[in-house]
Order: structure tokens, then sequence, then C-alpha cells
């Protein structure tokens, strides 16, 4: 093993001293690198310009002594530890020497003291360096922190949602000025007040058990409604989040989240279902009226509406569909072949088999509905399910040969239900086929011609659920 190398600046106007010091190193097992200086501006030089380990300094010089070096080393703000080494001193001047800043004194009649010391004395610097690392770092990661802070709070304070904390109890511990405007407090006034003061014991029970559940669970809770009273008594709606406030140690403290008015938009939404509700009845009447002329000119066409419409109807409950959507798929089933009304009667109730010509002119019907329905304003697309209803999953269909999910679900189950009550009922040209025509119908070409699901979802409805066509006068299967 080398011996250890050691960076020595000496202050010694002797230069036979300076290597008795260096043979003493040595034997004590040091690999010095020396420079020596006899004065103040030497020494500082000596400080610029290179990094030491340890200095060993005479306590007196011709022109320089050893507090003049320890005030010199201070006011460069090194940490190195200096080391008077002289042939007589008073007690109270190393006495003096140490209280300004040496670390240690030797005599040169015992030499001996010397590696020992500067052992010791490497090794305090070495901690003592460590530790000014460690604060450096913390102070380094607490200003870090700072920062991360104030741009947390600043992110906070102007986002437009109210933002708060509270603790177990439900008591405001921090919150951002929107919450302050939400409310209509002053930061004063809301600081400690409880989520019971500003709303009412219904919705406050509603508060509760969402907090508690969170708090039981852990989980978030995320965009629950609830109503408030803000402090001049007008209600707001407001839609909040909540989740668990930690310690350090990740136990539960308290709660957080963000809170949104949204009293413009819930009386948006009023008014908007209060239009649709509208709408809804004036689609309803005339569609209604569409249907009543058809069945006036074929009622065989009407019964076959009103059938597959109340199957479509209940094939898409029976899959679980919004009710808006069923309401859609009802009403569009109700018209689906009101493009027959450009066909000529003659043709629609003809008792024998069409002539090509003639089905060609039957097919026509689901573009002549679409062209019908097209401008008509509603909120569900009739036009397009009237459009597809005779399209095929493989693209064997018309008029447009879509296939899979080009064709609406809407449509896809008007097929089903279409396909279903034709086999099933009496047509002009022919009589009832049966339901187990039917059923062998839908079976064989599931996932071919039609959707598997709506293909399950009927023939549950009639095997295990006891379905049944309605039917209003003598042409019944």
């Amino acid at each position: 093993m080398k011996d250890p190398s050691l960076r020595v600046l000496m202050v010694e106007d002797s230069e036979n001293d300076a290597l008795l010091l260096i043979r003493v190193l040595r034997k004590g097992g040091y690999h010095s690198v020396y420079e020596r200086v006899e004065t103040a501006a030497a020494m500082k030089k000596a400080l610029q310009e290179r990094q030491w380990d340890i200095i060993l300094c005479d306590h007196s010089l011709p022109n320089f002594n050893a507090l003049s070096a320890i005030a010199l080393l201070k006011e460069s703000n090194i940490d190195i530890p200096l080391i008077v080494v002289t042939g007589t001193v008073g007690e109270e001047a190393a006495v003096k020497c140490m209280r300004l800043g040496a670390r240690d004194y030797i005599m040169k009649s015992k030499m001996a003291r010397l590696c020992p010391v500067i052992a010791r004395e490497l090794k305090e610097a070495q901690a003592r360096r460590k530790h000014r690392q460690a604060e450096f770092q913390k102070k380094a990661a607490l200003e870090e922190l700072r920062k991360s802070e104030e741009k947390h709070l600043a992110i906070i304070e102007n986002i437009e949602e109210g933002y708060y904390e509270s603790d177990l109890k439900g008591n405001l511990t921090f919150f951002n000025s929107a919450m302050c405007q939400l409310l209509g407090y002053s930061r004063e006034e809301l600081f400690g007040i409880n989520s019971r003061r500003f709303t009412d014991k219904e919705n406050a029970k509603k508060l509760f058990k969402t907090f508690l559940e969170v708090y039981k669970t852990g989980n978030p809770a995320k965009a629950f409604d609830w109503q408030i009273i803000r402090k001049d008594g007008a209600t707001r709606h407001i839609e909040a989040s909540v989740s668990q406030l930690k310690d350090s140690s990740g136990k539960p403290i308290g709660f957080r989240g963000i809170v949104r008015d949204t009293t413009e938009r819930k009386l948006w939404e009023e008014k908007l279902q209060q239009t649709l509700e509208i709408l809804k009845k004036e689609v309803n009447t005339a569609i209604h009226a569409l249907a009543t002329a058809l069945e006036f000119r074929d009622p065989y066409t009407a019964g076959h509406q009103s059938r597959s419409a109340d199957l479509a109807r209940t094939i898409a409950t029976e899959m679980t569909l919004p009710k808006n959507k069923i309401d859609g798929i009802r009403m569009a089933g109700s018209i689906h072949d009101i493009g027959k009304l450009s066909i000529p009667a003659e043709i629609l109730s003809k008792p024998t088999k069409l002539t090509d010509i003639e089905f060609s002119l039957i097919k026509e019907h689901a573009q002549n509905g679409y062209q019908m329905l097209k401008d008509v304003e509603s909120p569900w697309p009739l036009a397009e399910m009237v459009y597809q209803h005779h399209e095929r999953m493989n693209g064997t269909g018309y008029p447009r040969n879509l296939q899979g999910d080009e064709i609406l679900l809407e449509a896809r189950i008007m097929a089903v239900a279409d396909v279903m009550e034709a086999m099933a009922s009496h047509r002009p040209y022919r009589p009832s086929l049966g339901l187990q025509t039917a059923y062998e119908e839908i079976e064989k070409n599931k996932g071919i011609l039609y959707d598997s699901a709506v293909v399950d979802s009927c023939l549950r409805l009639f095997r295990q659920k006891g379905y049944e066509f309605q039917y209003r006068n003598i042409h019944k299967m």
C-alpha cells in the first residue's frame, strides 16, 4: 500500500526545520508535497492557487506569526486544519492560538505527537466536509421544496375551481380565493368553519356519507353533486371531489378536493331537457301521423311496423341500452317502412309472388324512407335507422352494403325484429311461416347476417321470457 499523499503548506522561515518536519511525516507514513512560505502575501497566494490538507505554522517568523496566519486563514474562509509547530511558546500564547482557530500546537521537542495529531485533524476535517455537504444538500432540498410549494400554492390560488383542505371533522384548514368567492365568505370567516355551516341537513348527510366512505376505503370520490348555501343565502349546485389528506407516515389527517360551481350547467341541462321533451312530443306527433297515413294505405305494413317496433324496443331493453336509445329504437321501428308510401298500393297488397321489377321497387323503400326523414329534427338518428334496417353484418344487405360496425346498433336490432315479425306473421302473398322457422333463420345466420348479441337477446325473450307478438286484426299467425 502506498503512503498517503499529504499536501502541506508550511509557514516556516527555516528550510532545515521544514525538512525536519518532512522527515517526521515520512517516518509517520505520509508522502508529503509541500510549499514553504514566510510572509502573509506568500501564504495568501498559496491558498488561492492550490488546495492543502494541512498547515504547519511556526509561532514566530521575522515578518509574520501564527496569529496573523490564523487571521488570514479565517479571512480566506477555507477549512484547513492549522497546527502550530514551534520551538518555544508560552502556555498563554498557545491557548490564544487555539482560541483563535489553531487546531493544536506541537513543540519541536515533542515531534512524536505530530503524525497522530495530523491524522486526527484530517479525519475531523473530512467529517466537517461531509457535514457541510449534507447541510448544503439539505438547504438545497429545502429551497427546492419551498419553490415547489410556492409554485403549487400559486397554481391552486389561480385555478378557477375552489380548492379546499379540512381536518377529519370537516373543519376547513386551507382553501383558495375561488373557494371564498364560491361560498361568499372572507378568508378570516371561512378558516375553521365546518362544512355543515354552508349546506342544509339533507346535503350535510350526503356529504358526511361520502367523506366517511373515503376515510374508510381510502378511495377518492370524484364528481359527486350536492348543494351549498352561500353566506348571502343563495343556493348553488356544485360538483366536488374528495380524497384523503395524509401525514408523512401515511396516516389520514383530513380531506382535500376540488369544488366546481355547476349551477349554470344545471340550469342549461334542465332547459335542454325541456327542449328535448318538446321535440320528442313533436317528433312523436309527426311520426304518429306518418304511421297512421301508412296504416290507411296498407294495413299489413302498419301492423308489421307496430309489432316490429315493440319487439325492437323489448330487445333493446333486454340488452340494457340507455332509455333514450330505447325510445329512439321504438320511434324508428314504428315507421321503419315509411318509404313504402311511395310504392304503388297494388304492389304492397299483391297476393301473389312479386316480379323482379316489383321487388326492386319494394327494396327502394329504405332509401325513400331516409329521404322523407333526413330533414326531420329529432333527438335520434331516425333517418339513418330507417335507411339501414335492411343492411346485414356481412355486407350483403341493401341499399348501401354496409357491414359490421358500419351499421348502427339500433338498425341491427331493427333488422332482427323486422325479420322475426315478417316470417312469423301472415303476409298478403303467403301465410305465416311460423315462429320456429323465424328462430331457425336468425339462429342459422347469427354473426353472419344478424348481430350475435341481438339474436341472443331476441331468442331469450321468446324462449325464456314468454314474449309474444300482439295482433290487433284477423291476420294472426
